[in-house]
């Protein structure tokens, strides 16, 4: 297995979410610490280069951390994170993460020791249509699909990966580009390298998608 160091990191915060009341999720703020999921994306990724894909409310976020690099997706109404992430994607090795996820250093630093192309995923009964599933061999994933479940056994994909192999880069940045309107995780390049599945344990990683899920984590917060 082999490890190269990744100092790249591509965030995928062009939408708008319909179900939070049309904000950018990179904005919402943590119920304790005020801090937004950008805010904790920088803290957990110190040291590496951050680039940002924002299409909805670019101006808001630009104005708010103009010491990021930045990519704008011009047809994020109409495309999927697909699209944002084959305009923002090179073949330089990086980690790719959604906007909508609380997550901290020491997942980060668990990620930075591990294999170089890796997908971070989970085993949890709480999935909705929209959900990214794995298939699995050996720890590697095989296939993966979108939908109702096949297999107790397939994991739920999270959105976060970490790629460093050229040829997987390329070859997803082109499948992006020619498909925009799908989900990136859909189109992860599992045919051209292996890429493991790395279970997020007992690590924090929070996903805001609806207001349940922020209602979810101001009582998990209260309880700390």
């Amino acid at each position: 297995m082999s490890h190269t160091k990744v100092n790249q990191v591509i965030i995928l915060a062009a939408g708008k979410s319909l179900q939070l009341d049309g904000v950018n999720k990179a904005l919402i703020e943590h119920p304790i610490s005020r801090k937004t999921i950008l805010d904790c994306m920088i803290d957990a990724f110190e040291g590496k280069v951050i680039t940002v894909v924002v299409g909805f409310s670019a101006i808001q976020i630009m104005q708010k951390y103009p010491q990021l690099n930045y990519v704008i997706n011009p047809n994020w109404a109409v495309t999927n994170n697909a699209m944002s992430l084959g305009l923002a994607l090179t073949n330089e090795p990086t980690y790719v993460v959604p906007g909508d996820i609380y997550l901290d250093k020491k997942l980060v630093s668990r990620l930075d020791n591990e294999v170089s192309d890796l997908a971070l995923t989970r085993n949890t009964e709480n999935r909705v249509l929209s959900s990214i599933h794995a298939i699995t061999k050996d720890n590697n994933i095989i296939d993966v699909y979108q939908g109702p479940i096949k297999n107790s056994t397939h994991p739920e994909t999270t959105g976060l990966f970490k790629i460093s192999n050229k040829e997987a880069l390329t070859a997803w940045r082109n499948q992006c580009l020619q498909h925009g309107n799908l989900f990136a995780g859909q189109l992860l390049p599992v045919n051209v390298t292996n890429i493991k599945s790395v279970d997020v344990e007992k690590d924090f990683l929070w996903e805001i998608n609806t207001p349940t899920d922020y209602l979810n984590l101001i009582r998990e917060a209260g309880r700390k």
